[in-house]
């Protein structure tokens, strides 16, 4: 059990800046795994349902082992899964050199997956201890830009460091640049038990059932809304290129650009308007804009259409997306936070995952119009999701505890 150390109003503080690094280095170094073992797989003789299957497996395997990361997190330290990670990261970036197989390379990427799991859900509940509960929002709207810089940063190395040198140097550099990160984690101590009779909490384990350990039932209706949400984003990365593609436009990256800039701006000032007002005032106003974004991309004809688009999304997506984790955590008991994260992103997981696999089959069947205006759909869906069932949880608790300072 711990006790959180965020008494104070400062944000960046030490332990969240050697977070925030911790988590900007790992992120960089998957996000240019993620672009370079598919090619990478494909050079070993594979081909792309090798590719798909590369991602499937490291996905399924971070969602299987996120609740056993969420309890030791919980009942463990933070900061012993935090090193664990960094641990992962670095070696097993660096044994894809040894990967001469495919059979090898799907060995490692699903080991990979635990790793992406301890280093994703430790680093997300620390964030949660350590940020003032007044800034809580704004604090995570920051600490996600690690990931949003990650997203710019690391396919683009991927990409170079294959076409200049080699596949060998991309693993090297991945493994030095999550050896960043493990150096980070090592100071990350702040934690400190709980003046707590150890039979007391040996009571608690043994009432824990099965159930709490596989999620958090306060997180569930954050986790609801979050589905919504990123299966529109799992369609919007899977299909994007090749919709754009079908319509004759080129510099499609350039949606990207417009995106990851539109995602900078509302996580810094969408985190400031939910601590200081209230999460409706930032959630729904940034869904309707999702939606209203993927209507115009199905309808959309131009590079010009696509960049509105993409403004749109990235505007909602960096007011939601944080306001939603800082929901979660202030619905979360503390010495849960592990577990909630853990169901978070495990709704982030599968969303995606359905987003790409059932609109894969509609593009399939009725193109990409339908695509995006079921994207549009979800996001709608999720609007009211949080309005019936979210937004009333919160005024429940708020109700229950006076002490939350965020309203719906």
């Amino acid at each position: 059990m711990h006790i959180q150390n965020n008494s104070s109003e400062k944000l960046w503080t030490k332990y969240f800046i050697l977070t925030f690094i911790y988590s900007l280095a790992t992120s960089i170094a998957n996000n240019m795994l993620l672009t370079g073992i598919p090619l990478y797989a494909i050079h070993l003789g594979g081909n792309n349902s090798i590719s798909g299957l590369l991602f499937g497996l490291f996905m399924l395997v971070a969602i299987l082992s996120r609740p056993l990361f969420g309890k030791l997190i919980d009942e463990k330290s933070r900061r012993m899964i935090l090193i664990i990670g960094g641990v992962l990261s670095v070696f097993l970036s660096l044994s894809y050199v040894f990967a001469i197989s495919i059979g090898l390379l799907l060995l490692l990427r699903g080991i990979h997956g635990i790793g992406f799991s301890a280093t994703t859900n430790s680093s997300g509940t620390i964030i949660s201890d350590i940020v003032p509960k007044s800034r809580l929002a704004e604090g995570i709207g920051f600490f996600g830009l690690s990931n949003t810089l990650a997203t710019a940063i690391g396919p683009a190395l991927s990409l170079f460091l294959i076409n200049q040198y080699n596949y060998q140097l991309l693993f090297i550099v991945a493994s030095f640049i999550g050896l960043i990160a493990l150096f980070c984690s090592l100071f990350v101590n702040y934690e400190k038990k709980r003046a707590v009779p150890d039979h007391h909490l040996q009571d608690r384990k043994v009432k824990r059932k099965l159930t709490d350990i596989m999620y958090e039932k306060t997180a569930l209706p954050t986790a609801l809304v979050t589905i919504f949400i990123f299966v529109a984003m799992g369609a919007t990365l899977t299909f994007l290129p090749t919709y754009a593609l079908s319509l004759g436009i080129e510099d499609i990256g350039l949606y990207f650009t417009v995106y990851s800039f539109a995602l900078l701006f509302t996580r810094i000032a969408g985190g400031k308007l939910a601590d200081k007002y209230s999460a409706t005032l930032v959630i729904i106003p940034g869904m309707i804009m999702m939606a209203l974004s993927f209507v115009i991309l199905a309808y959309a004809t131009s590079l010009t259409g696509f960049l509105i688009s993409g403004v749109l999304y990235g505007l909602g997506l960096g007011a939601v997306d944080p306001t939603l984790n800082a929901v979660m955590i202030r619905l979360c008991p503390v010495d849960r936070r592990g577990a909630g994260n853990s169901t978070l992103f495990i709704a982030k997981d599968i969303g995606g995952g359905l987003g790409a696999v059932i609109l894969g089959f509609v593009s399939l069947s009725e193109g990409f119009r339908p695509v995006y205006l079921y994207c549009a759909l979800s996001i709608i869906i999720g609007i009211i999701a949080y309005h019936f069932i979210l937004r009333k949880q919160i005024n429940r608790i708020k109700k229950a505890d006076g002490g939350m300072q965020q309203s719906a």
